[in-house]
């Protein structure tokens, strides 16, 4: 027993201080990336933990450690996100709107062409969109190659019109930064919601990422639909207002989406791991009757996959209509 007790301590002071390292070398890391210099206090507390371990008990020790990571937590509360950063290229402007009644101008609307992921012709745009005149909305999902359970999710509004606006909740990266799901974890990356054109947003990860993007008509009321655009537009204009952090675990692409649907729908989304992983959300919105459920789930999936479909439609003025063509309708949200 006093084996096991010792080596819980040895986990515990070990996880502690590997935390206060992480937090110390990556909180408010640019695109210089993780400060390794700035992790030594870690070790110097790693230190002072099994030396009060030695001299006198275990609990003493892990009470050390307790203080010191609460010093590094408060810390890390201290350093405050930004809406002002040199930002990188596809993401130097973060999209506002005018809301008046019904109808809602949104600014800076993002609509790139690829030729790949690197190379672009870059253009936004300010377009007005009226509630009254909207069609549906669409739960889009993007499960990463190589990575499992990780996935981006977005979702896309439809118009009378036949135009289509997508909301992407994404980090906002610096110049020459790149995403880290644990630099994620340590106030790294500041949140941005991206509105674009779905030839910039979805052709991007279909055609030119070659990622698996699946389309899924969400079931809801035209009311309901409405209110999550007015839901996602506030949330977007609130963050120009008071930026936030981007957080791996609570504050990301599916968090946000968790949170406008619970506004706005009768139905309560359990936080499982299919939230976590979000490569697997599709599976919680189908058990939860969001998307079509008149088919297995393999069944829907393959049916609302678009790749081929968007590969064939690539750079074509109807990609939207193109990508659709075969899909199933939307219903109503309970």
């Amino acid at each position: 027993m006093r084996l096991l007790s010792r080596v819980v301590t040895a986990l515990v002071l070990l996880l502690g201080s590997a935390w206060a390292a992480l937090a110390l070398s990556l909180t408010g890391a640019g695109a210089e990336g993780a400060h390794p210099l700035k992790a030594l206090p870690a070790l110097v507390l790693a230190g002072a933990a099994v030396a009060v371990w030695r001299r006198h008990s275990k609990a003493a020790a892990v009470a050390v450690l307790v203080v010191g990571c609460a010093a590094v937590y408060g810390w890390m509360r201290t350093v405050k996100p930004s809406g002002q950063r040199d930002w990188a290229p596809d993401l130097a402007r973060a999209a506002r709107a005018d809301v008046d009644g019904p109808r809602v101008t949104i600014h800076d609307v993002r609509d790139f062409r690829y030729r790949s992921t690197t190379d672009w012709d870059a253009a936004w745009y300010t377009a007005t969109y009226d509630t009254r005149e909207l069609t549906g909305a669409w739960f889009i999902v993007e499960p990463f190659s190589g990575f499992w359970g990780a996935a981006h999710t977005m979702v896309s509004f439809g118009f009378s019109d036949g135009r289509y606006v997508v909301f992407s909740v994404e980090v906002r990266r610096e110049k020459g930064e790149t995403f880290s799901a644990l630099g994620g974890l340590f106030r790294q990356f500041e949140l941005v919601y991206v509105v674009g054109d779905e030839r910039d947003l979805v052709q991007l990860r279909s055609n030119h990422r070659k990622d698996d993007v699946y389309l899924y008509p969400v079931d809801a009321s035209k009311e309901r639909i409405a209110s999550f655009f007015l839901d996602m537009v506030a949330r977007m204009n609130a963050l120009h207002a008071r930026p936030e952090f981007y957080d791996s675990l609570t504050n990301n692409c599916t968090t946000n989406l968790v949170r406008h649907v619970e506004k706005v729908s009768a139905v309560d989304v359990p936080y499982d791991h299919r939230t976590l992983l979000p490569a697997y959300s599709d599976a919680l919105a189908y058990e939860l009757g969001l998307i079509a459920k008149d088919a297995p789930l393999e069944v829907v999936r393959a049916r609302h996959l678009i790749n081929a479909r968007a590969l064939a439609a690539d750079g074509q003025p109807d990609f939207s209509r193109r990508i659709r063509e075969s899909q199933a309708t939307a219903g109503s949200m309970p």
